[in-house]
């Protein structure tokens, strides 16, 4: 086999996928310490070991359940698991700096926990990071046996010396981005499904022109483009070129080579550029850059066609609260000259945590990780204590006691979980029991979009799953990122510009400007990547086979 390649994710997409989990973690013991005592390494002195984990803070800890670092469940892992831990917490959303902060004064933990895997490639590019190969096969035993069940693991978590760096966990393949219909005013109109750019245009157009909602006012608005939309749209033309956003990626496979596409952007913004000019989209898109606008158009009822991110319930509930007669459906991508694409899918394979290469006691970290990924681990946290927060149903299911004790005690501790398998039938929409009405339509959702978007015929966008693509060298991210800067500013203007010829002046502009600022190093960078290491990196076909695989995990 050839030298594995460190695969790196340039996006936190891991709070994404939490949304799919059933809100039942658990409760434990009340009275064991969280310290960190000197109990030194207990593979060389038998004393119970003792190391620091980090834990992020999301600013959700009831006063009553204490703090993030001292709570009920910090507490029952220092009762039930093989070592001492003292949790240091992170700020969720500037954990980056934080963790900045505390390698600069050699505090960091022992343990790492960081949902972006562009930081865990430049903790491993400043040597920070312990290689874990040695360890594992002398010291694991439950992540030993994970590795070996989904081998895919290890190849994410090597790096580009060859060497395993960061462990992570599976995760339930399937759908994330959404392109939802209202298929009642499909119906209210005499319309099909579209299934080509043209006829979603003409589709569009309907349900803006034609009262779809019957008030009597011209209030709608044929489709989003903003936010998960507009990507859904550009993923219609199989590009991952997005106006939202700086991950950009325009790259594609034609004939086993790796080329920067420019056609496919050209399509795309042309698409969006009809839309825009036909009045079917809200003007003010563009100012809209994380759809927040666009949801509200969505569940007020006044938008027909909506992107939708992950299995976002409590939305759809909103909009049958004001539109109770609102039918909605997923559908296919229309095809294009392209062929046809699916949007957005899960990764099957999270990669999530770090050893810190100043641990002096790895054995005791990696006995950690162990207890992490064990089912009685999972079943804690995910479900809380069986009797206080959930009994078992009889094909072995957690059944919510009291929601509203759960939700007090149990939905903060969700960080803690962050190797514990996302799979199997306790996790899911689909798994839980007793769901709500909207829950049972939105399962029902879900069901129709497996269908539609986990064909391999009909596959996401790009040379694999942007997260398991290799970290840019920080010469060609900065290229990357102020290239498209700029080519993003300018797509935008194309679009809204009344002139007919503005998309390909922007193609054009777009080329300039990509070859001025060095992009040619980043689509070289890529291609010589993919041709040495296509047969041992993670590719697209090695996703659907792992997403089969975990679809059949009980």
């Amino acid at each position: 086999m050839s030298k594995p390649l460190w695969l790196s994710k340039k996006s936190a997409a891991g709070t994404a996928t939490l949304m799919l989990a059933i809100a039942v973690t658990g409760c434990g013991g009340n009275n064991a310490a969280t310290q960190g005592a000197d109990g030194g390494k207990e593979g060389t002195s038998g004393k119970r070991g003792s190391i620091t984990v980090s834990l992020y803070d999301r600013g959700t800890v009831p006063a009553e359940e204490g703090t993030m670092n001292d709570n009920r469940w910090t507490k029952w892992v220092n009762e039930n698991g093989p070592v001492n831990v003292k949790y240091i917490t992170v700020p969720r959303f500037e954990s980056l700096q934080k963790f900045n902060v505390l390698f600069a004064s050699k505090s960091a933990p022992d343990l790492i926990f960081e949902f972006d895997t562009a930081y865990q490639g430049q903790l491993y590019n400043q040597k920070q990071l312990l290689p874990l190969d040695d360890l594992i096969a002398g010291s694991s035993t439950e992540y030993k046996a994970m590795l070996e069940k989904y081998p895919a693991l290890r190849k994410a978590g090597t790096m580009a010396d060859g060497k395993l760096y960061t462990v992570g966990r599976p995760v339930q393949f399937g759908p994330q981005h959404y392109l939802f219909i209202r298929n009642d005013w499909l119906k209210k109109l005499n319309l099909q499904v579209p299934t080509t750019p043209e006829e979603l245009l003409n589709v569009a157009k309907a349900f803006t022109e034609q009262d779809p909602d019957g008030n009597g006012k011209a209030d709608t608005y044929g489709t989003g483009l903003s936010f998960v939309a507009g990507i859904i749209l550009n993923n219609m033309f199989g590009t991952g070129f997005t106006l939202f956003g700086e991950d950009q990626y325009p790259w594609v496979l034609e004939n086993d080579q790796v080329v920067h596409d420019w056609d496919r952007i050209k399509a795309a913004v042309s698409f969006q550029k009809a839309l825009y000019a036909a009045g079917v989209v809200d003007k003010d898109f563009v100012t809209d850059k994380n759809g927040e606008k666009q949801k509200q158009d969505w569940i007020s009822g006044k938008l027909g066609i909506y992107g939708g991110n992950g299995a976002d319930v409590s939305t759809y509930e909103t909009l049958k609260k004001n539109s109770p007669e609102a039918e909605v459906i997923p559908i296919a991508l229309p095809t294009t000259e392209f062929g046809q694409f699916s949007p957005t899918l899960t990764s099957p394979i999270q990669m999530t945590g770090m050893v810190n290469a100043a641990a002096k006691d790895p054995e005791s970290v990696m006995k950690m990780i162990d207890f992490m990924v064990t089912e009685t681990y999972t079943t804690t946290i995910q479900n809380g204590i069986e009797g206080v927060h959930y009994k078992k149903t009889a094909d072995g299911r957690a059944e919510v006691i009291d929601p509203e004790k759960n939700k007090k005690e149990l939905e903060y501790n969700r960080d803690m979980g962050m190797l514990t398998p996302l799979i199997g039938k306790n996790y899911g929409l689909k798994n839980k029991v007793n769901p709500t009405p909207a829950e049972q339509d939105f399962i029902a959702i879900y069901e129709m979009a497996e269908k539609l978007y986990l064909n391999p015929d009909r596959p996401i966008v790009g040379i694999t799953q942007k997260a398991f693509l290799p970290l840019l060298p920080q010469e060609l991210t900065q290229i990357n990122t102020n290239a498209n800067k700029t080519i993003l500013d300018r797509a935008m203007q194309a679009i809204v510009n009344s002139d007919p010829a503005s998309v390909d002046q922007f193609i054009e502009e777009a080329k300039g400007i990509w070859e001025k600022a060095g992009g040619t190093k980043v689509d070289e960078f890529y291609a010589s990547w993919y041709q040495e290491h296509k047969a041992d990196a993670i590719m697209l076909k090695d996703i659907y086979e792992m997403g089969k695989q975990l679809s059949t995990v009980e």
